[in-house]
């Protein structure tokens, strides 16, 4: 089951709605606990009094007093989507204040519109900012909004380890009930998403008892689904049915839409998982005309589950069309969610590397700097020599930087010339073997289905015959490129010899594979060879079998799927051949 759920979002909107309160703010004209009680109570009222403020005349306010308005001006402007405005009043309040309070509630509120309107290089630049020393005397209820708010981030871009690493940081032991149950949820959701455990599956539900009990009702059922999602994938079926069986009364109570549509599909791909089709059509049908929600346009990680619950039951319905409506509304929604992880996590490292850098050259000029007082005092006696120091000095690192980055450069060419293959960008044979090697290792205790493709380009020495090896080799990278778009984040491609790939599926059995295999077929048909200066038709045979029909075996598997693929060139090339058990 894919690792998606809907909630990052809403998550983003309880953060920007003010869960993160400071415990006290300085007196002064201003009236602050009134802005910050319409803040957590009446966002529309809250938006008046700040529009209200801003208008009129601010004789006798402190400087002070001006930059805090400015803060509740991007807030305000924020909640009315003008992304611009909010960011021009956030960074007011960075450039100006003096109450480090404030300025980390504007680094906590800029996170989270940058992350939200996806500009995430500037959000993870802003993240990284929660860790400077200035800050570490704030009250531990603040600063675990910076860590809760950087984990959210850190997990929205795949980058789980990272983000299990943030919320180990949260001292749950001196912050609110409401930061703890963020924190748990976010625990919840890297379990299931990653596997990684921040803290054992049993701890995780007994404090989650403790958050309902707190009245943390949303937080509870969000951390709910996760577990359920973490039972299904640990094969206990039974009691991720019951729990979402026992709060689905709950969900419907509080009536929040992402909730309520993420509920169900969990619900309709856990009843498919165990193929209950006497409960799976029924609750299928109530997620369906959920589809069309505001909770699927706004949402990717909504539409992914729905789509993949919907795409699975009508499979196992026997309604084909619907099936594999759903299947390619999945895929389509599937690409747009993984270039946009794929972009954040390239975001954070860029931030990360940018930080770094900046904390060398801080560094460095802190050094220059006890060089220079150091030559101002021994100006008379040792003028030359010091300036002789200095500049070994400055060669010394110049060569150490230099060695380093080469052999940092060295290391990162060495991987990727063993990873991938040089002409088509997908995996090499070696490591796509050691792929497949680990996958069929893992899979068996998992009861993990497995999918697995060879195809051959078809005539593709005529290509070459006939055009020239550069387009050949041309023919060669956009096929690779065709099929890499029709596959998930999960599957894995290589190139195995001259025109021939192989295709790792996960989760996948024969229907399915078949299926991913047709869709690639087409995608390959579809090239448009004019680039080329030359038209000309570029199709492939497909053969397929899997680890559940003939063992996890590799050497099977492979003997397996190139007996399907000659079939498939036997009956005229461009087709999906897959052996049925019986005739093998």
């Amino acid at each position: 089951m894919k690792n998606w759920l809907p909630w990052f979002e809403l998550l983003l909107i309880a953060i920007l709605t003010g869960i993160f309160v400071p415990s006290a703010m300085a007196a002064n004209s201003l009236d602050v606990d009134t802005i910050e009680s319409l803040f957590t109570s009446n966002t529309k009222a809250f938006i008046e009094h700040v529009d209200k403020l801003t208008a009129e005349p601010t004789l006798g306010w402190s400087a002070q007093d001006k930059i805090t308005l400015a803060f509740y001006v991007g807030r305000a402007a924020i909640l009315r989507s003008d992304y611009v405005a909010a960011e021009s009043s956030l960074i007011k309040v960075l450039d100006l204040s003096e109450d480090l309070t404030l300025k980390y509630r504007a680094v906590v509120s800029l996170v989270n519109l940058h992350q939200h309107t996806g500009n995430f290089y500037k959000a993870f630049s802003y993240g990284l900012q929660f860790s400077d020393e200035k800050y570490a005397a704030l009250e531990d209820e603040l600063k675990a909004s910076g860590l809760i708010v950087m984990a959210l981030a850190l997990m929205d871009s795949g980058l789980y380890d990272e983000s299990a690493n943030l919320v180990r940081k949260i001292p749950l032991e001196k912050v609110s009930a409401r930061v703890r149950c963020t924190a748990l949820f976010l625990t919840g959701q890297i379990a299931y998403k990653s596997g990684i455990f921040v803290k054992p599956l049993g701890q995780i539900k007994a404090d989650n008892k403790q958050c309902a009990a707190a009245n943390q009702i949303l937080y509870s059922l969000l951390t709910d689904s996760a577990i359920s999602l973490v039972h299904s994938n640990q094969g206990d079926v039974e009691q991720a049915l019951q729990l979402l069986r026992e709060k689905n009364a709950q969900v419907e109570q509080l009536g929040y839409e992402n909730l309520t549509v993420g509920w169900q599909a969990v619900l309709v791909n856990i009843l498919a998982s165990k193929k209950d089709l006497s409960s799976l059509e029924t609750e299928a049908r109530k997620l369906e005309p959920l589809t069309h929600s505001k909770a699927i346009e706004n949402s990717l990680e909504v539409a992914l589950l729905a789509y993949q619950g919907l795409a699975a039951s009508y499979k196992l319905l026997g309604d084909q069309p619907k099936a594999m409506h759903y299947l390619e509304l999945y895929q389509q929604t599937y690409q747009k969610a993984n270039n946009r992880q794929m972009t954040a996590a390239l975001a954070y490292y860029a931030a990360l590397m940018q930080a770094a850098e900046r904390k060398q050259e801080i560094s460095l000029l802190n050094q220059q700097t006890r060089q220079l007082q150091l030559e101002n005092e021994l100006a008379k006696a040792e003028t030359v020599n010091n300036r002789l120091y200095l500049l070994v000095a400055v060669t010394v690192l110049l060569l150490l930087m230099t060695v380093l980055y080469r052999t940092h450069r060295s290391g990162v060419k060495l991987k990727e010339r063993v990873t991938f293959d040089k002409l088509t960008r997908v995996f090499s044979r070696d490591h796509f073997e050691d792929v497949l090697a680990t996958c069929l290792t893992v899979a068996p205790g998992q009861q993990q289905k497995l999918g697995f493709v060879l195809f051959d380009l078809d005539h593709f020495k005529q290509v070459n015959d006939s055009y020239g090896h550069q387009t050949g080799d041309w023919v060669l990278q956009q096929a690779a490129n065709a099929a890499q778009q029709c596959l998930r984040k999960s599957d894995a491609i290589g190139r195995i010899g001259g025109e021939e790939f192989a295709i790792l599926l996960q989760d996948c059995d024969l229907d399915m594979s078949r299926a991913l295999a047709e869709s690639v077929r087409l995608a390959i048909a579809d090239i448009d060879t004019t680039p080329t200066g030359h038209k000309f038709a570029v199709t492939a045979s497909f053969g397929v079998s899997t680890a559940q029909d003939y063992g996890y075996n590799a050497r099977k598997l492979f003997s397996v799927a190139d007996e399907a693929l000659y079939q498939a060139k036997q009956q005229g090339r461009n087709k999906v051949m897959p052996l049925e058990p019986q005739q093998v």
